[in-house]
């Protein structure tokens, strides 16, 4: 299958459809970054649930969930009789390289969330939404209105406050290297949010299929290298793996994709915030992780930062399509 070469300058009706979503479209991508995001937020509990005591096994249970979504949208696209459609779609190197990111950005989070706090590791990851907020609006000329940029300001400030970072001493230990790692998973996870902005005429399924397909090949990579010890993992290990891959890969990563084809950079960051929110609860549910109250307060602020966007998002499709 032929790759473009011409991906990162958008057409005419790539940048029309950046610049304004049909209602409908509008509605399906909120549902859908609300769903991935719920899901997603899933990911440090299946993680730590699917890890040996010790071991840092990101890479490898990342290559699965990447590997089973890509065989999952096949197999949607075979039972859909779409295979055509697959074979028929030229691919770019946004594309590519949207796969590429992703799964490189899920592994390092994975690995990161074992190290250091869940959430402190899912607030540093949300790092990626601003990246892409930032790059967009540079690359892309994706103008952002008064509302939609407060609503990412605030979003990002209840990150902070979520994080901890305004509470605790430099990290040591386990800890740096969860942060570095979490840090360093937000860069490339705002990198993977800008691609989805572009070849907006490649349908969902199309899209998540190579998407996945290019994450299980990056991740792959990552397994040669670092060579997690997986001798260590029992059946139950392997069963809440298996939820993971499910969860968090398939159905989550599936709807990100869908989000990202419906709504505009700035939107897709104030709503993805949602995951930590998500996080942070289960941390303090299910391992006993204490929260602060400036970390409720980050929380509230997520809520507040992600209602601006949705209500700045429904203004802009109202007068679409009027």
């Amino acid at each position: 299958m032929a790759v473009s070469q011409d991906v990162l300058v958008p057409t005419t009706a790539q940048a029309s459809a950046v610049r304004a979503v049909p209602r409908m479209r509008h509605r399906a991508g909120v549902l859908a970054i609300l769903a991935s995001a719920t899901a997603m937020g899933l990911a440090g509990v299946f993680g730590r649930l699917s890890s040996p005591p010790g071991a840092v096994v990101g890479e490898a249970l990342t290559l699965g969930r990447m590997a089973v979504g890509a065989v999952g949208m096949l197999a949607f696209l075979a039972a859909g009789r779409r295979l055509g459609v697959l074979r028929r779609t030229r691919l770019s190197w946004s594309v590519v390289l949207g796969g590429v990111f992703l799964g490189l950005s899920l592994a390092t989070y994975l690995s990161a969330a074992v190290l250091t706090d869940l959430g402190r590791a899912v607030a540093l990851h949300y790092l990626g939404p601003l990246v892409a907020t930032v790059l967009a609006r540079v690359l892309l000329k994706e103008r952002t209105t008064g509302a939609e940029l407060v609503s990412v300001l605030v979003s990002a400030a209840g990150m902070v406050l979520a994080a901890g970072l305004l509470e605790t001493g430099p990290p040591a230990g386990d800890a740096l290297r969860g942060d570095v790692l979490a840090v360093l998973s937000g860069v490339l996870y705002g990198a993977a949010l800008l691609t989805y902005r572009y070849r907006s005429d490649m349908p969902s399924d199309v899209r998540s299929f190579w998407n996945f397909a290019f994450g299980a090949l990056a991740t792959a990579g990552m397994v040669a290298l670092t060579r997690p010890d997986l001798s260590g993992m029992t059946a139950q290990h392997w069963a809440w793996a298996a939820g993971f891959f499910l969860v968090c890969g398939l159905l989550a990563l599936g709807l990100l994709v869908v989000a990202g084809k419906n709504l505009r950079a700035v939107e897709l960051s104030a709503l993805s915030y949602w995951e930590v929110v998500v996080a942070l609860l289960l941390g303090t549910v299910l391992f006993g992780e204490a929260v602060s109250p400036l970390g409720w307060a980050g929380a509230v602020l997520i809520g507040i930062g992600a209602a601006l966007a949705v209500g700045a998002g429904h203004r802009r499709s109202i007068r679409t399509i009027s």
